[in-house]
């Protein structure tokens, strides 16, 4: 383990190039929201907004290319995020609709985050903090063969035009049917996501109710990719896999102890169709165990205080290790 001591009694007068990176803003309201949950999450050492690469960068003064919109690098696992808000057009035919915003939503982040883990598999040392591509990412990623990446496609702008179509007091959530596989399926299938990229590759698709639901109950990033690994496992059990929204299977996990760790239904191997119907989450939202955990949480933000604010310094040079060379 690194232990780690502050040196200098005074503040620093000038941020290191560190600081300034990360403190430039997202361009967008929905960037800067999804950045501030996720240092909320897990923590700003380890979280990084707008990561840019060299690529297409030509001169000195020239920018590289935007990677990602949020990437999460936590041991072996990589998170990368992508964020598309926009706006779902009124057209009285409902497919139409749905599919113009699906293009420009979740066609165009499943699209980034595709390039953005082929990339930084291929030129892992080719990262920066900053469009101009002064500040390299400050960690080396894990090798290839050892990293596990996950891609979350953060959709926005689709829920009240569901909840309205929807009604009955539906959650207004994107669906799950995991019998979507071609993009025809998704543009023919109102407010549903299965496989955006087919069968190959996972991508979790959140919108704007069901992220800030995952990150508020997930908020270490080993309790989101245990959660990741069990959800990838429960929806790929069966051929035919249906779920009326993300927060359900959030609900269940939680609700679910399997040997002592969280967990989704085991399937059995002949089952062939499953679903998973609405009205866990509304049951597990409002319990007293619900309620109870949370309370008993607040008693370990103290740490999470403690490395941010120790974070601070070591970004800032004033972090010193005891087994540095003196």
């Amino acid at each position: 383990m690194l232990v780690t001591t502050l040196v200098g009694a005074e503040s620093m007068s000038e941020k290191t190039a560190w600081e300034a990176a990360i403190d430039v803003e997202p361009k967008t309201e929905s960037e800067r929201y999804l950045t501030s949950l996720g240092q909320r999450a897990f923590l700003s050492l380890w979280c990084y907004a707008n990561v840019h690469t060299d690529e297409g960068k030509t001169s000195a003064t020239g920018d590289g290319k935007e990677l990602c919109d949020l990437l999460v690098v936590f041991g072996n696992h990589i998170l990368i995020f992508s964020d598309k808000a926009c706006e779902f057009p009124t057209h009285p035919d409902l497919k139409v609709a749905w599919g113009r915003w699906y293009k420009r939503a979740v066609d165009k982040s499943v699209g980034q985050l595709i390039g953005a883990e082929k990339f930084l598999r291929e030129h892992p040392d080719r990262l920066f903090l900053d469009k101009q591509c002064n500040v390299p990412f400050p960690y080396e990623l894990p090798k290839k063969k050892d990293a596990v990446v996950h891609l979350i496609a953060v959709t926005r702008g689709s829920y009240n035009a569901s909840l309205t179509h929807w009604g009955g007091g539906s959650s207004g959530s994107l669906m799950l049917d995991m019998g979507l596989e071609s993009r025809a399926q998704h543009l023919d299938t109102p407010f549903t996501v299965g496989w955006p990229v087919g069968r190959e590759r996972f991508v979790h698709v959140l919108d704007e109710m069901t992220l800030d639901i995952m990150l508020r109950e997930f908020d270490t990033v080993p309790d989101l990719v245990d959660y990741f690994s069990e959800k990838e496992r429960f929806l790929t059990s069966a051929r035919y896999v249906s779920v009326s929204g993300e927060e359900e299977l959030v609900a269940t996990y939680q609700m679910t102890i399997v040997e002592g760790k969280h967990a989704l239904p085991t399937v059995p191997p002949e089952a062939n169709a499953i679903a998973m119907l609405e009205g866990v989450w509304k049951k597990f939202d409002s319990s007293a165990k619900r309620k109870a955990r949370d309370a008993a949480n607040k008693q370990s933000y103290i740490w999470d205080h403690l490395i941010e604010y120790q974070s601070n310094f070591i970004r800032s040079g004033q972090a010193k290790s005891p087994f540095a060379e003196h």
